[in-house]
């Protein structure tokens, strides 16, 4: 077995793999890390573990490109089937008591092993790192002077096109996530957005972070409009965008509490827009930009 370590978003974990785990996904060699031992978890590829089901069955979860299908045993730990968005099983993930060592096996071709895995090591993050005020987030994000900017809502709504047009019309704009960056609140309060090794469907896997400057969730209308969102509002936003386990009552109370922490610092407005340069100037400027 060959062990290769990562750090995503401060949070250090370990893969152990037949071979370099990164050459198959390619998308995490920006996050490998050498200096570290105290991991958030660890997980070991075996293909020759046969998925058992055992405990209660918590239920089967469609998104919008993977089903999983969820056991928990009495005493906490998980077995979760990754199925694609053709129902093909993909990957087994089982875990132990304590949520700290996993174990995946991979099934089909190498686009499902790929695909398995990502989304293996998604749900393993998200569960493991909630604790520690650390989000998922659904959303495309820009970065302009040393600030990011977060653009939310469904698939299709134009996150990404919205993004790219900051990038061609506002001044100073990257693209650093365009799918699942990560949030995590800073010991001082501060809320910070970290690139991720997932970004849909194009290949943006920057080790980067930088401090939330503006949320803007999207929606498709005829004129350009932005408005500042209440709280309650904001908070459903925000929990509708995160990657959660809305069945495991404790990982839901702490993604709800990290929402509460970064609403304490930055407001959330709803971004009514064409898909034009208009559009990017009314958010850029409601953001102080």
């Amino acid at each position: 077995m060959q062990q290769t370590l990562f750090n995503i978003a401060g949070h250090a974990f370990s893969i152990k793999a037949e071979a370099d785990i990164t050459e198959l996904l390619t998308n995490l060699k920006p996050f490998v890390t050498e200096n570290t031992t105290d991991f958030l978890f660890e997980i070991t590829i075996d293909n020759t573990v046969a998925p058992q089901w055992r405990g209660e069955k918590i239920g089967t979860f469609p998104c919008p490109s993977a089903t999983f299908e969820v056991y928990r045993e009495a005493e906490g730990a998980y077995r979760i089937l990754v199925s694609d968005e053709s129902d093909t099983p993909c990957a087994f993930i089982q875990s132990d008591a304590e949520r700290k060592n996993f174990t995946i096996a991979t099934r089909g071709d190498r686009n499902n092993v790929e695909f398995g895995i990502n989304n293996s090591l998604m749900i393993i993050y998200t569960l493991c790192s909630a604790q520690h005020r650390t989000l998922l987030v659904h959303s495309s994000v820009v970065e302009n002077s040393g600030r990011a900017y977060m653009f939310l809502g469904a698939s299709g709504r134009g996150k990404s096109t919205h993004s790219d047009l900051w990038t061609k019309h506002i001044d100073g704009s990257t693209l650093i996530n365009d799918d699942n960056p990560i949030i995590r609140i800073a010991p001082d309060g501060t809320p910070i957005i970290y690139g991720s090794p997932w970004s849909g469907k194009r290949p943006i896997y920057k080790n980067v972070h930088y401090p939330i400057g503006g949320i803007a969730a999207i929606e498709q209308h005829k004129e350009n409009s932005i408005r500042r969102e209440s709280i309650p509002v904001a908070f459903g936003i925000m929990l509708s965008s995160c990657s959660t386990f809305k069945f495991d009552k404790k990982i839901h109370m702490d993604i709800s509490s990290t929402i509460a922490k970064i609403l304490e610092r930055i407001p959330v407005h709803t971004l009514s827009c064409r898909p034009d340069e208009e559009a990017a100037r009314v958010s850029s400027q409601a953001f102080g930009l």
